[in-house]
């Protein structure tokens, strides 16, 4: 029994030790052989563990951040669009770029923030000119 735990041991480590190092930079960006990750009825085209901790949505389809602690100063616009790379939409101001809220009130670590609602199929969460959350609406 020893010698097979051992084996096993063995095995394990050299799977563990050939498999690439991933950093708190890394990018999910899903290929389209990999099931892509998915928060409510949206799947996630880019998420940057760098800036961003986890993403939820409720049951009425509002979009909720939470940032990692040492970027909840972060200044965030967010952009929404109907296609991929089509012109983005004006939000309700007339505007293409929404100035989150949070960034004049202020976040607290650990806390859901910048909630959005939106009927746009494309959503960009932006911080520092690159763009750290990118969602498409699968279903209505």
């Amino acid at each position: 029994m020893s010698f097979i735990r051992s084996c096993l041991v063995f095995v394990i480590a050299g799977l563990l030790a050939s498999a690439p190092f991933l950093s708190a930079e890394t990018v999910a960006k899903p290929s389209a052989t990999a099931s892509a990750q998915k928060f409510g009825p949206y799947e996630v085209l880019t998420f940057d563990k760098a800036v961003l901790f986890d993403v939820k949505v409720d049951e009425k389809g509002d979009i909720y951040l939470m940032l990692q602690p040492d970027q909840v100063a972060a200044q965030i616009t967010i952009k929404i669009s109907m296609q991929k790379g089509a012109a983005y939409r004006k939000w309700f101001n007339g505007e293409e770029s929404w100035v989150a809220q949070q960034n004049s009130t202020g976040r607290t670590a650990g806390v859901w923030s910048d909630r959005v609602q939106t009927s746009a199929t494309y959503i960009e969460y932006w911080v520092g000119g690159k763009c750290f959350l990118h969602l498409k609406k699968m279903s209505q």
